[in-house]
């Protein structure tokens, strides 16, 4: 019995039956059993062999294909980049817009959350990020001088 896909795929007649096919071909040619001998285990193999040859061949036609459609694909997600850009540029001063196209991600994983910048109080004249979220470090004890 194969061990492997690619031993399955080589030869879709397991070694037990490629044997037992060549006693029906040497030791057993002349004997026949009620609906089993030489000539009806030959056809069937080379039925098997056949149809074996036959899925090969579409494997490897869905392997191409299968290709095809994953550039087309990535063709796709670069356009599709590059237009929501241009689309988030060109809706800058329509809300809506804006909004529904700030939900949309075309590649692979979702752009990165930014965060909004905050303007600094009046006559600061800086703008300054939001605090960060999570917690604060543990404050360390205080030493004294006597190293206590």
């Amino acid at each position: 019995m194969p061990t492997t896909p690619a031993e399955s795929r080589s030869d879709p007649l397991a070694p037990a039956l490629r044997e037992l096919l060549d006693v029906f071909e040497r030791e057993l040619a002349e004997v026949q059993f009620p609906g089993v001998d030489r000539t009806v285990l030959h056809d069937l193999a080379a039925q098997v062999e056949s149809e074996g040859q036959r899925v090969e061949t579409l494997r490897q036609q869905l392997d191409e294909a299968q290709s095809i459609l994953s550039d087309a694909q990535t063709k796709l997600v670069r356009a599709a980049e590059l237009g929501l850009a241009y689309a988030r540029v060109y809706a800058a001063e329509d809300a809506a817009l804006l909004n529904r196209l700030s939900s949309l991600h075309v590649g692979s994983e979702p752009a990165p959350k930014r965060r909004k910048l905050e303007v600094a109080a009046e006559g600061e004249g800086s703008v300054r990020l939001p605090a960060k979220r999570g917690r604060k470090p543990k404050a360390r004890p205080e030493v004294d001088e006597t190293g206590t």
